[in-house]
């Protein structure tokens, strides 16, 4: 009986390990890259609008349904498709994405930031829009508000993961 105990504490604290690495992994990989990109990395691209529109389609996630709200457009003479996105909960419109199209409706012009190492990708990650009259639609707090929080949270949970691995494996406490 005491083997199997000791088995499946070996179990949790080897899963623990491998959570602990995947969480840490994933903060450094998907989340600091956006989270630390500075303006000096950004590279501006503008022109004339060529489509502006909003979306909105339902997503459910374990049985939890929630509404995805996307903005997306382009600039004529340019192959690639700017788009932000971010769940709404269960509201039906997304009032900012709705005031950032009638605005870039009314302007007919935009500018749009997107990093330099992305500047061949299709659908590169947007960081600042602006409109023709220059007034500032979207910046870097609002691609970045978000990840502030999951940044830190992911790394104490992986470093708390690691460290229950390493308590097992060394009876350190």
């Amino acid at each position: 009986m005491n083997k199997k105990k000791k088995s499946s504490k070996e179990d949790y604290a080897g899963r623990a390990l491998w959570i602990g690495v995947a969480c840490i992994f994933g903060a450094f990989y998907f989340i600091a890259p956006t989270l630390f990109t500075t303006e000096k990395s950004l590279i501006k691209r503008n022109g004339k609008i060529d489509f502006v529109e909003t979306y909105y389609s339902q997503v459910s996630s374990r049985g939890y349904n929630s509404i995805k709200s996307e903005l997306k457009f382009a600039i004529e003479n340019d192959n690639r498709k700017y788009v932000i996105f971010k769940n709404i909960e269960q509201k039906r419109t997304n009032e900012k994405y709705e005031r950032i199209k009638n605005n870039l409706n009314n302007s007919g012009r935009v500018a749009v930031w997107i990093k330099e190492n992305e500047k061949s990708s299709v659908q590169p990650k947007v960081f600042r829009i602006v409109n023709g009259q220059n007034e500032i639609l979207y910046n870097m707090d609002d691609v970045k508000s978000e990840l502030k929080f999951a940044f830190p949270i992911l790394l104490i949970f992986g470093v708390f993961n690691i460290g229950l691995y390493l308590n097992h494996k060394y009876q350190l406490l």
